[in-house]
């Protein structure tokens, strides 16, 4: 069962969300992802310490214009002397996907530190973008023509370098495509720090959390029949039925595949004449 702090952050992510790629504010969506996590969590605190950030860098650059001097000193002060890194140690906590815990902690997972980097940066006047290589994710800083990999402290990279970690990840099985530096949208990038949480869940078999991961993960892609079918099946593993059922008929409702329709028909009649 949701909590009203939860419904609250729920119905304020879904705003988000519905937004255009460019007018949507992905750090805010972020920390409207943690909130059913940490319902007392304060989205405006989190957003001014990005403020309180970029305004450090800005007086440690000196006032400097020259924006590849302050894409340097951004990189040095946010890895090296504020000391954010990746949380090598426990890398499937939970909490490293959420982002209010990655900037009280300064430790986190690749996606997460790139979500705070995006935001600083953004302040900046940086140009960068989220870049979600498999297995991994980094940030494309246009003003050094390099990638930053938030999870190593901010190691720059060249395009030959990824994809030379993505051979290191994956070896000869991966069939490189330039297409895996391309920008990633900020709704992608959330629906992937979801998939993060999903995964955790689901090897947990903490179904309460995996099924609000999947409801959000929902009201990003609502056409996805793969997510509909693991929400009913999480759903009728707690014993709810109906509900299974109610979400089943909405994604019927809202289909534009028949097939996909008639499929969530066929689970609805399994289901109901399951007794």
């Amino acid at each position: 069962m949701t909590s009203e702090a939860g419904c609250h952050f729920r119905a304020l992510f879904a705003s988000q969300v519905r937004l255009p790629g460019e007018v949507l504010d992905l750090q805010r969506a972020a920390l409207y992802l943690a909130g059913e996590e940490y319902p007392d969590l304060d989205t405006s605190l989190y957003l001014s310490r990005m403020d309180e950030m970029a305004e450090e860098v800005q007086a440690q650059a000196g006032g400097s214009a020259e924006s590849e001097a302050m894409a340097r000193t951004f990189n040095h002060y946010l890895f090296d002397v504020k000391g954010f890194s990746g949380n090598a140690r426990d890398y499937y906590d939970p909490h490293n996907s959420f982002l209010n815990r990655v900037m009280d902690t300064g430790i986190g997972i690749p996606i997460t530190l790139a979500v705070l980097y995006l935001g600083i940066a953004r302040r900046l006047g940086l140009t960068c973008y989220g870049v979600g290589m498999p297995g991994h994710f980094l940030v494309k800083l246009e003003e050094l023509d390099l990638y930053v990999d938030p999870f190593n402290r901010g190691q720059l990279l060249s395009a030959g370098d990824c994809r030379r970690l993505a051979g290191t990840m994956f070896g000869p099985n991966l069939d490189w495509d330039e297409q895996f530096l391309s920008p990633t949208p900020p709704t992608l990038i959330l629906s992937r720090m979801l998939n993060n949480l999903r995964m955790i869940y689901s090897q947990r078999r903490d179904l309460v959390r995996l099924t609000g991961v999947l409801e959000r993960m929902i009201l990003i892609d609502p056409s996805s029949e793969v997510l509909c079918r693991d929400l009913a099946f999480c759903l009728l593993e707690r014993g709810d039925k109906p509900a299974a059922v109610l979400r089943l008929e909405e994604f019927i409702s809202h289909s534009t595949s028949e097939r996909a329709a008639a499929s969530a028909r066929n689970l609805i009649d399994s289901i109901l004449g399951g007794g």
